[in-house]
């Protein structure tokens, strides 16, 4: 009786064991830092969309552009125009985290080892009808500093540097 006790006591511990090690083994396979769960209030991903797209869908309006334009460039591009400030002023962490983990994302398919802190964010513009403009940069690429221009229906965007402004929306 007490050898067959022993061997149930024996048999319980070793799946205990085996329980424990396959779940710190399933836990461990996330090395990166982009896990993310939205059911408890963490951003989900987004996607990210130019400025002329954005524009020709009616997602932004001209005035829109025209704001944009003057946190990139000092220039409203219009007389008496007056910028409306930047809302919110700067972004939360978690939304700055979707949207690196986004871009992220996306450099997966040249650069599989690419994670969120990888990219940056070079500059925040304001957040417009619940797209967040922005400008970033990964490590994976570098380009030489050229200056180039965009124009959206009579608003033009003059970037010192070879990456433009992007809007990013978080979906679903």
């Amino acid at each position: 009786m007490a050898n067959s006790r022993m061997r149930l006591i024996s048999r319980i511990l070793c799946l205990g064991f085996v329980l424990i090690m396959t779940l710190g083994i399933l836990c461990a396979c996330n090395k990166e830092d982009n896990f993310r769960n939205p059911q408890n209030g963490e951003p989900t991903l987004g996607e990210f969309y130019d400025l002329q797209t954005a524009y020709d869908n009616g997602w932004i309006s001209k005035d829109d552009l025209r704001n944009l334009a003057y946190y990139l460039t000092g220039d409203a591009q219009k007389e008496g125009f007056e910028p409306a400030p930047r809302i919110p002023e700067t972004l939360s962490p978690e939304t700055e985290f979707a949207i690196k983990e986004t871009h992220a994302k996306s450099l997966r398919d040249g650069y599989p080892e690419a994670i969120a802190s990888d990219v940056r964010i070079e500059a925040y513009y304001g957040t417009y009808n619940g797209f967040v403009a922005v400008i970033i940069s990964a490590k994976y690429y570098a380009f030489p500093a050229v200056i180039h221009d965009e124009t959206i229906d009579g608003i033009k965007f003059r970037y010192p540097y070879p990456n433009t402004i992007r809007l990013w929306k978080q979906t679903a």
